[in-house]
């Protein structure tokens, strides 16, 4: 890449990583905290490992549901060798529209919401782990 295309290639794709990331931290994190305060006021038994696990296994299905229309056409025209650094995004957006439909957007959403519960729930869950282990016992 670097021989043909220059330093630019390894920018290739840019626009298309911000318009995918953007949405998708957006509601990901967004959704973490919502689904935690609704289950810490619906449930509030429920232990919060448990409220961690669900919350962030949840937060991970809503982000990938909301992010992959801009995923799909992300994908694409990053594995392109023809793919500027800026400007390759929205046609390949358009054209996966104008082919397959809005359903088109949304190719490998199973899956993808297969892989993101589990995932997400641990990431979570050691996160906040994690985090009241550092606050109990290193900076208290």
């Amino acid at each position: 890449m670097l021989r043909k295309q220059g330093i630019k290639s390894l920018f290739c794709g840019l626009d298309s990583q911000l318009m995918r990331d953007g949405p998708f931290y957006a509601v990901f994190f967004g959704g973490y905290e919502l689904f935690c305060y609704m289950f810490r006021t619906t449930f509030p038994s429920m232990p919060d490992e448990l409220n961690f696990f669900l919350s962030g296994g949840f937060a991970g299905m809503l982000g990938w549901t909301v992010a992959m229309p801009f995923d799909v056409p992300k994908t694409n025209v990053q594995s392109r060798y023809d793919t500027k650094v800026v400007g390759s995004y929205f046609p390949e957006m358009v054209r996966i529209a104008s082919q397959r439909g809005i359903a088109g957007l949304y190719n490998g959403l199973g899956p993808t919401l297969f892989r993101a519960f589990p995932a997400n729930a641990a990431l979570f869950l050691g996160v906040e782990t994690g985090k009241r282990f550092f606050d109990r016992f290193l900076w208290s």
